[in-house]
């Protein structure tokens, strides 16, 4: 160790003497440990602000944010139970009071009867109230507050109370009467039990006391939460709260010293309730005081009940709000390490090229002095003093230009909202330290690794190093590149199994396996190993097929980086990295933004939806066709959300929409939802033409006959006919009954008042309840409308063309058809048959039209679970579980408000609403959701009044639920830090560092190299080689590096990115998200990036290029030799 430092003051001269190289690798070394240590000041620093939106957002009602526990029926003059209250704000302080500045107190008796002294007003009822400190923090508005050291009872009531209690006025309150009975335990035995006494009391007592009205007061500052611990706050005579038939409430405030002294003497067999609370100061909480602030919350009413045996209750809703950002804090942050790391892998690889060219420059001299005598310890003291005098103040400094950074993110637009144009705030903690340390050892194991074998060369191998440089590297010698390659297949294989590295169901919230968290740094070095073995022989094979093109640019470009492909592959290797990771910076934040963006698009459909019920016609579309009018509404639909039966059993999601077109234009549909547009795949459920099925009917009808003829006791019980008026409204009639032997005519009459034109939808019935049905068959003739006038006029006689269909449940046997074996009038009538069985079944009779079979679009689960594909027929089952034709027009994998997990089919509202009406399923028929389309540029503000207009039933026409609004979701997510500036300000810094690591290491190197190359191109000079053709074969040269290093990295980048958003997949809880993220990058800045790259390597080509050229060839050959 004494021969390492040995030569320590010639380090420092050394050190001295190459400033300029050591300042470049101090650059890189300050770049690796601020990364590094910016990642635990960030994620606390964006913590806390998240964890104050969260709160705020999660805590919306106040009386949340005042955790408080209580204590009921504890006597007043026991002093044990008084002992214990003493005890139980001690507790409180203890485990919980350093979430807040004051421990809140109430204490309140039990209800007190209160008449007025020589008067006859009517009784109240009454609670003796003492707040803790609320003295202060009440204003007197007449009167004065209860003397501290009152023998007797004095009190001030709020404010309101003035207009039926006058100042000085005195009160009697009386409590409930109480005796002395002692209960005792009931024996074992129950027949003991039963006979036993256990209560004879000998003792009857009702106290009270009087009380003087000494003041009235008001709160300083009522929306102050310490009054969220009095819960008779807001309580006025006659207002809210007071009951109507029952003598009303009035608090009386005392003074604690009264309260607890004197009045335990006058009535010392009073009860009390004792509540103490703390309003959290969630200012002060930090995302670091979260497990704690979780642990005594929890720990708090265990430590009332077990240490003072009392049975606390109360409200720690705070605490469900902290594990749930503790989850959400987890969930967000830890891939914001992930980048880091592989930043700091970046600057690391960058010290380790220009460390390499460094050494590679001081390689004579390190080997003279290695000839003279110098050890390879020496040597290799010499430049781990280097290190050491770049790597520690790299430490120290890194943590507190990390706080500046975060802190400057601040005055970004993206915090502007959260800091209101003030720096972030941000602290230096333990971990930036130990993370910046890291980085240090990280600066000085790269500065260090080209250093091992450059000091055990000699002159003559590095001569021998010098005129044919080795093609293979220790690295690739080894095989170290294939298992570097092996090891990130496994992480691959790993990631593919677990689907992230991510775990959701862990215990205490989200964690993720710390190898796993290092596989996007691996499969970077992976990828750049194989292009380092992979290089040389590509431009071995990239020189020899263009050998037939004459010129130097091509020939000697190439021809010189496959002699020497370790500057090029270095460099290659630094910008692939370096962009790769550009590319994933520039990939997290534009994803993680659209993903939360099309979970909200995706769940809310519309910009604005919300339940429907009443909903009747004509008086619900004129509700509609009102709000369409409205200034800012683009388009309203109504839809209908239920379920349709699948024939191998259960059911799944249906959609039915009105006006397809519409609603196409209202949804934000994604190109991997579909195969087509919105608009097309509705189209498919247009039929075309007008919905009209069924038999019309007579304007004037009154009523309908129906002959029917069954040979034994009818099997159904009595027939019902569905009529749809000329609104569109479907009404169900029933037939008379139907008798056995004979013809016999079933009448039934319809309603009065119906809006023409009429039309028959259906006839339909249900079986008896009876036990078995035998074979048999019903017979149906001449269907006869009687209009006003009495006259008769046939609707179908089933004679001609039948056209009639039966919709039945499934498993039925039955049939229905014409048939010539028994008519009324004409040869031919309609017979029903059915085999023999026990069920009871439904079925409607409707005629055939345009309305069945019902158009559908499935989505990939229904496909799979009905066993059919586009363009073929199935049936689903719908009302009473009718068995109703279905036709696959199109299919789509997801559609917005719809869970394709679970499978779901879409159908027109129109057609649909026909069906149900034929069926007479009244639940089918009426929409259950409205949706409405605002107009380009409505704010949120006018969207909120429109949808509190809807509200209004009288005015829609109809009844709407809580409306949904996307604007609102899209302003809480894009103001939620921790979805939005939480990973672009990160980001910002990352990919400032990744592509700053890039340029500054491709300009050394870039400048160092072609200082190098003075005599080489002196020589070709010398031998006629133009100035502009070798300029054209040197940016040939380093063009190829910095456009195959570009795109290489860019497709690495995106398929890191791909991989490793995967949390993505699974919300908070462990849920899937739909729909699944797609990668977004910011091409523009990563463009950007990648063009200042390339503009520094031209400027720096350039640059290097005329420092060459003001250099003679006989200089530089003089000079060389």
């Amino acid at each position: 160790m004494g021969e390492l430092f040995s030569i320590w003051q010639y380090a420092l001269r050394r050190f001295a003497a190459s400033w300029t190289l050591m300042l470049l690798l101090a650059v890189g070394a300050l770049l690796a440990t601020t990364l590094l240590a910016t990642a635990p000041i960030y994620t606390d620093a964006m913590s806390d602000v998240g964890l104050r939106f969260r709160l705020d957002r999660e805590l919306d009602r106040p009386s949340e944010r005042v955790p408080s526990l209580a204590v009921d029926r504890l006597r007043l003059a026991d002093p044990v139970q008084l002992a214990r209250t003493r005890a139980f704000e001690e507790v409180t302080e203890a485990r919980v009071g350093w979430l807040g500045h004051e421990v809140l107190t109430e204490q309140r008796s039990d209800p007190l009867t209160l008449r007025f002294v020589d008067d006859t007003r009517d009784p109240w009822r009454a609670r003796l109230i003492h707040l803790g400190g609320y003295a202060h923090h009440v204003e007197v508005v007449a009167g004065r507050l209860p003397a501290p050291g009152a023998t007797t009872a004095e009190v001030v009531l709020l404010e309101a109370f003035g207009s039926v209690a006058a100042l000085g006025e005195r009160v009697q309150l009386t409590a409930r009467p109480f005796h002395d009975c002692r209960r005792v335990p009931a024996s074992e035995d129950e027949n003991v039990a039963a006979e036993e006494v256990r209560c004879q009391p000998t003792t009857f007592v009702r106290t009270s006391i009087e009380a003087e009205v000494v003041g009235f007061v008001r709160p300083n500052a009522p929306d102050d939460l310490r009054w969220q611990m009095f819960e008779d706050r807001a309580l006025a005579p006659g207002g809210p709260g007071q009951p109507d038939d029952e003598p009303q409430w009035m608090p009386l405030l005392t003074s604690g010293e009264y309260f607890n002294g004197a009045l335990t003497v006058q009535m010392p067999e009073l009860l009390s309730r004792h509540s103490v609370g703390i309003v959290a100061d969630l200012g002060g909480l930090a995302v670091r005081d979260v497990p704690r602030a979780l642990d005594d919350l929890r720990a708090w009413p265990r430590d009332v009940r077990d240490e003072l045996d009392l049975e606390a209750g109360g409200r720690i809703e705070f605490a469900d709000a902290l594990a749930q950002f503790r989850n959400a804090s987890t969930f967000s942050q830890v891939p914001l390490l992930l980048l880091l790391l592989q930043v700091a892998g970046v600057v690391g690889f960058y010290l380790v090229v220009v460390t390499s060219m460094a050494r590679a420059r001081q390689a004579q001299e390190v080997a003279v002095y290695r000839s003279r005598g110098a050890s390879t310890s020496q040597l290799l003291g010499v430049n781990l003093v280097e290190g050491l005098l770049i790597a520690v103040p790299a430490a120290l400094l890194g943590p507190l230009l990390a706080r500046l950074a975060v802190g400057a993110l601040g005055y970004t637009p993206a915090f502007s909202n959260i800091t209101g144009g003030e720096p972030l705030r941000a602290s230096v903690n333990e971990d930036a330290f130990l993370l910046a340390a890291g980085g240090a050892a990280l600066a000085l194991a790269a500065m260090l690794l080209p250093t091992v074998g450059a000091v055990r060369q000699a002159i003559a191998d590095t001569t021998r190093e010098q005129a044919r440089p080795a093609e293979r590297g220790w690295f690739r010698r080894y095989h170290l590149d294939l298992a570097l390659v092996a090891l990130a297949a496994f992480l691959f294989w790993q990631l593919d199994r677990r689907g992230a590295v991510f775990d959701p169901q862990s215990v205490g919230g989200w964690q993720a396996d710390p190898l796993l968290l290092l596989s996007p740094l691996v499969m970077t070095a992976a990828a750049a190993a194989m292009v380092l073995r992979l290089y040389s022989p590509a431009l071995r094979l990239a020189a020899w097929l263009l050998r037939p093109l004459r010129g130097i640019t091509v020939t000697l470009g190439i021809g010189r980086a496959g002699r020497d492909p370790a500057t090029g592959a270095r460099l290659l290797l630094l910008v692939l990295t370096a962009i790769a990771v550009g590319a994933f910076a520039a990939s997290y934040a534009p994803t993680v933004a659209q993903s939360f963006e099309d979970r909200a698009y995706y769940e809310h459909g519309p910009d604005m939806r919300t339940a429907v019920a009443d909903f009747d016609l004509p008086a619900g579309s004129e509700g509609l066709d009102r709000l369409r009018a409205v200034d800012g509404v683009e388009q309203a639909v109504v839809v209908h959300r239920g379920s349709i039966g699948v024939p191998r059993g259960g059911a799944i999601p249906l959609l039915a929409v009105q006006d397809g077109s519409a609603a196409a234009s209202m949804l934000s549909f994604r190109d991997d939802f579909a195969d087509e547009s919105p608009a097309e795949l509705l189209r498919h459920l247009d039929l075309g033409v007008p919905i009209d099925g069924g038999r019309a009917l007579p304007d004037d009808t009154v009523a309908l006959l129906l002959y029917g003829y069954s040979e034994e006791q009818p099997r159904i019980a009595r027939l019902r006919a569905s009529i749809r008026d000329g609104n569109g409204d479907y009404h169900v009639e029933m037939f008379s009954g139907l008798e056995a032997g004979a013809w016999t005519e079933l009448r039934v009459e319809l309603p009065p008042g119906l809006t023409p034109p009429l039309t028959l939808a259906s006839v339909w019935f249900t079986d008896r309840r009876v036990l078995v049905h035998g074979d048999g068959a019903i017979y149906f003739d001449d269907l006869l409308a009687v209009r006003a006038s009495g006259a008769t006029e046939v609707i179908d006689d089933f004679d001609d063309q039948f056209g009639w269909a039966m919709f039945s449940q499934p498993g039925a046997a039955e049939t229905f058809g014409p048939s010539d074996e028994r008519a009324r009038s004409r040869p031919r009538s309609a017979r029903w048959t059915w085999t023999r069985e026990v069920d009871e079944r439904s079925r409607a009779l409707a005629p055939e039209g345009p309305g069945v079979p019902l158009n559908a679009i499935f989505s990939e689960r229904a496909l799979a679970l009905f066993g059919v594909q586009p363009g073929e027929r199935t049936y689903g089952f719908l009302g009473e579980r009718f068995a109703i034709p279905l036709i696959v027009r199109s299919s789509a994998g997801m559609f917005p408000t719809l869970d394709p997990a679970q499978g779901f089919v879409v159908v027109d509202y129109e057609q649909f609403r026909a069906v149900a009406g034929m069926l007479g399923a009244r639940g089918q028929q009426v929409p259950t959701e409205l949706w409405v389309d605002f107009a380009a540029g409505v704010p949120l503000a006018q969207q909120e009044a429109i949808a509190e207009q809807t509200r209004d039933s009288d005015w829609m026409g109809f009844v709407t639920g809580e409306p949904l609004l996307l604007a609102e979701r899209l302003d809480e997510i894009a103001s939620d830090p921790t979805t939005q500036a939480s990973g672009s300000g990160i980001l910002l810094l990352a990919f400032a560092g990744a592509m700053g690591a890039a340029v500054l290491g491709f300009v050394v190197s870039l400048a160092i190299t072609l200082q190098g190359r003075t005599l080489e191109v002196a020589v070709l000079r010398s031998l006629g080689a133009s100035t502009r053709g070798l300029l054209r074969a040197l940016v040939f040269e380093w063009g190829v590096v910095l456009v195959f290093g570009a795109v290489i990295g860019v497709l690495l980048g995106r398929w890191i990115s791909l991989l490793m958003l995967q949390f993505l997949e699974v919300t908070e809880t462990g849920d899937p998200v739909v729909p699944a993220f797609a990668v977004e990058t910011e091409w523009r800045l990563l463009a950007t990036g990648i063009a200042l790259l390339g503009v520094a390597a031209a400027v720096t080509l350039w640059a290097t290029w005329r420092a060459v050229l003001r250099r003679g060839v006989a200089d530089a050959l003089r000079l060389m030799q």
